[in-house]
Formats: structure tokens, C-alpha cells, sequence
């Protein structure tokens, strides 16, 4: 597997950097304009996103297993020569992040996780992945502009998924590329899934500082969401920003500007 990654910054703290879905390493270029004199920032384009689809050339049906994705990291930090970091992880990213420090608990400073998905799972994405039939069905909807508004439709109507969920949703399946894009991120990404309380050991054995940001607003992934892992680290920062799903990475840019924080 190779990954396109931007190199940000001077600083002398090494992060690593996890956009979210539909998104690519430009996700972080706020935050890295702001602290860039802090950190040196490696903000990678995702599997299936950005310059890695042609970086990768990915196939549809890859998967990313943690295995994979340790062995795509531990050449990527001998390469560039860096011992011990910490990582962000927005959204989709959260799954990376995890993923990370699951895999080098004693190189990982600190782990930021900004609306993190990986932690809870919905129902939805479960039975839309985790078997050869549902995947079908799943592709096949979704890729069908009809049956996806009628499944939304249902979905809104029995409040199984909120309406704002719902219009986000639609635009980030507006276009055919945009649907392949989160079809591949669904699957592919199935396996990057966690054993809670095994992760949690490892972080609070090694003192590994873990910050969680969430959105008062966020629909997508709620606060709740991160209360399984959360409540497992003794020692963890929980905020709430006044944000929802999309514009919460500049409120946390906003909150460690205004509070004098760093990760």
C-alpha cells in the first residue's frame, strides 16, 4: 500500500494527521497554517482518497486490515525517521488514529480525536458491511438514486437516523464519484474495528494523553458515540464544542488558539 502524504510545518513535535470521508490532507491545512511553528505535520491522504487513488490504485474490494496498515506505518516512520509522535484523527480518521496507537502504544505522545468514528458503530454500517449479501444490497443501493432516496425516506420517517443525517448523507453520495468513494471507505475499512478495553490498557498503561472533541450539533457522530472509550481513560480531556459534524475542526483550531493549548 503507498499513501500521498503533505509534510506541514517546522515544529518539533511530529503529528500525524487523519482526514475524514470525502475529504483529503487539505482537511488539516488550517490547523497546520495555525501551529505549523509548533508541529511538523504529516497529513496523509486516506486509502481511496485524494492523490492515494492514484498513489494506491486501489481496487474496489481492497481492504485496509490493521495489519496492513501497521506495515504501511512502520516503513513510513523508518523512512522518515521518526521515533515517537502523536496523531488527529477527524471523523473517518478516528478509525487511523485508533488504528495508530493500537499499533505503537510506546512511541504515541498524545492522541487527538476530533468527532471520532471507530469507537461506536451504528447498526446501519454493521449490517451494511460485515457480510458478502448486505454489501451487495448496500452497493446496490446506494448506486441506485432512487432506492437511496426511498431507504432515506424510511430511515427519516421511523427516526432511525436523524433528518440532518439524512442531508448530510445525500451530499456525500451527490455525485457517482463521491458513491464509489464511500462505498470502498465502507467496506474497506471494515476491519479497522477495536477490542475497547484492550486499547484502553495500552493507553493508560503507557500515559499516553488523549484529547476527544465533539460537537454540541453533531448529528453524525454525537457525544455520545465516544463515551465506551472515553469513560475507560481515567485521564482523558472530554470537550464539547459549539459545532456540528462539519465546521468542528476550526472550532478546535478556534479553542487551543483561545485557551493557549497544544496537543
Amino acid at each position: 500500500m503507498k499513501l500521498y502524504f503533505q509534510k506541514i510545518g517546522n515544529g518539533q513535535k511530529i503529528l500525524l494527521a487523519f482526514h475524514g470521508i470525502g475529504q483529503d490532507f487539505l482537511c488539516f491545512q488550517h490547523f497546520a497554517e495555525t501551529f505549523g511553528d509548533v508541529y511538523t505535520i504529516y497529513a496523509f491522504d486516506l486509502p481511496f482518497h485524494g492523490k492515494s487513488i492514484q498513489a494506491n490504485q486501489a481496487s474496489q474490494n481492497e481492504l485496509i486490515t490493521k495489519s496492513i496498515w501497521k506495515d504501511y506505518l512502520t516503513t513510513f516512520l523508518s523512512e522518515n525517521k521518526i521515533e515517537t509522535f502523536s496523531v488527529i484523527g477527524f471523523s473517518m480518521g478516528g478509525r487511523f488514529a485508533l488504528a495508530t496507537v493500537e499499533a505503537f502504544p510506546k512511541r504515541i505522545k498524545s492522541m487527538t480525536l476530533v468527532s471520532p468514528d471507530g469507537i461506536s458503530e451504528h447498526p446501519i454500517y454493521a449490517f451494511a458491511t460485515r457480510f458478502s449479501l448486505t454489501r451487495k444490497v448496500f452497493k446496490y443501493v446506494i448506486f441506485q438514486e432512487d432506492k437511496f432516496l426511498s431507504f432515506t425516506k424510511f430511515f427519516a420517517k421511523m427516526r432511525i437516523v436523524p433528518e440532518s443525517s439524512i442531508r448530510f448523507a445525500h451530499r456525500m453520495l451527490d455525485t457517482p464519484t463521491k458513491k464509489k468513494q464511500v462505498f470502498q471507505s465502507w467496506t474497506g475499512f471494515r476491519y479497522l474495528k477495536f477490542n475497547l478495553k484492550k486499547l484502553a490498557e495500552q493507553i493508560n498503561n503507557e500515559k499516553i494523553s488523549v484529547t476527544i472533541f465533539t460537537g454540541k450539533y453533531d448529528t453524525i457522530l454525537p457525544s455520545e458515540k465516544v463515551l465506551p472509550l472515553a469513560t475507560k481513560l481515567p485521564n482523558v480531556q472530554l470537550i464539547t464544542l459549539e459545532a456540528g459534524h462539519t465546521k468542528i475542526l476550526d472550532k478546535v483550531v478556534e479553542y487551543l488558539k483561545k485557551n493557549d493549548k497544544m496537543l
